[in-house]
């Protein structure tokens, strides 16, 4: 009697521990691993297991801004005799556009048992969201133009995530800043390109609107030719790249095709969050960049930038 009165209040009631195979995984991939229930010192209803993915980002004030991306039906009702293990597979396929794991963006997913007449048990476990090895190909592209990345790359502005890169070799003196936002495809990367250009003491944006396949990702030095291809053709007829205007896309084309870049990376917490955390977001929050660990100061342009590396760390991040 005194066993069913402590589980009720939770004491030697039913555990849930959700344990993932693996601690990072990365965009588009299935995150695998299993709910184990451990029954307690009394014979318990189990009403429900609902396990949810949540996205939580980092305000300007400093608060944490917790949003559920996804509710998952685990189990339906069932019993748990006293002290009886069960063991229920786990799985969730992530989407594409969510931001990587960041500074300022962090996921966990939150297991709820839902004990009838009984104290439910809860169990969190971060996760770490990656980049697929696509986009590191295609930093590695823009690194063999002489391109480093910027100390702010890696944002996530509320809506998308940018990554922004300066030159070093080609076209230094000529672009101040490189920027780009990507939509993860199974065909490739699609990529909306801006070129921020000095114009007498103001800044000048021309933006193109690119797609790279897996095939052409695969080789360092085809990415690089298509990106030092695309860059010459903007800076020699800026005025055709000047204005960005939706058209239709053809995503096999290497041509300027200005289309708002649908399913960019981040887009899918845009959809949550809508503009909550524009005015919210700290603009240094990223020390670090979002694909690798800051390098050692540069000086650039009369502004000291730190140099990151998309491949140190790899897993770190």
């Amino acid at each position: 009697m005194f066993k069913k009165m402590f589980a009720k209040m939770g004491v030697g009631a039913a555990k849930v521990d959700l344990r993932l195979n693996e601690t990072a995984y990365t965009l588009g991939h299935v995150i695998e691993g299993a709910i184990f229930i451990q029954g307690g010192n009394v014979q318990q209803h189990i009403n429900l297991i609902d396990v949810e993915f949540w996205l939580e980002v980092q305000m300007k004030s400093g608060q944490m801004h917790t949003h559920r991306v996804e509710s998952l039906r685990a189990a339906s009702a069932f019993t748990i005799n006293e002290g009886e293990k069960k063991e229920i597979p786990f799985t969730y396929h992530l989407p594409l556009d969510l931001p990587i794991s960041a500074s300022n963006v962090s996921y966990f997913f939150k297991t709820h048992l839902d004990i009838e007449g009984g104290v439910d048990s809860t169990d969190r476990d971060p996760v770490r969201i990656k980049a697929p090895e696509s986009l590191y190909q295609l930093v590695e592209g823009f690194e063999t133009l002489g391109f480093r990345e910027k100390r702010h790359s890696g944002k996530f502005n509320g809506y998308k995530q940018e990554f922004a890169f300066f030159p070093t070799d080609f076209l230094k003196g000529y672009v101040n800043e490189v920027e780009f936002e990507v939509a993860i495809e199974r065909e490739g990367i699609r990529m909306l390109l801006e070129l921020d250009l000095p114009s007498f003491g103001r800044e000048r944006e021309i933006k193109n609107e690119l797609f790279f396949t897996n095939d052409e990702l695969s080789h360092p030095s085809t990415i690089a030719r298509l990106l030092e291809e695309a860059m010459e053709e903007m800076m020699e007829n800026p005025r055709d790249y000047e204005y960005y205007k939706p058209s239709h896309y053809d995503q096999h084309s290497h041509h300027p095709r200005m289309s708002g870049l649908g399913g960019a990376m981040g887009g899918f917490a845009a959809g949550m969050l809508g503009g909550l955390l524009i005015e919210n977001l700290i603009d240094d929050m990223f020390e670090d960049s979002a694909l690798g660990e800051i390098g050692e100061d540069i000086e650039e342009a009369g502004e000291d930038l730190l140099d990151g590396d998309f491949f140190d760390g790899g897993d770190d991040w």
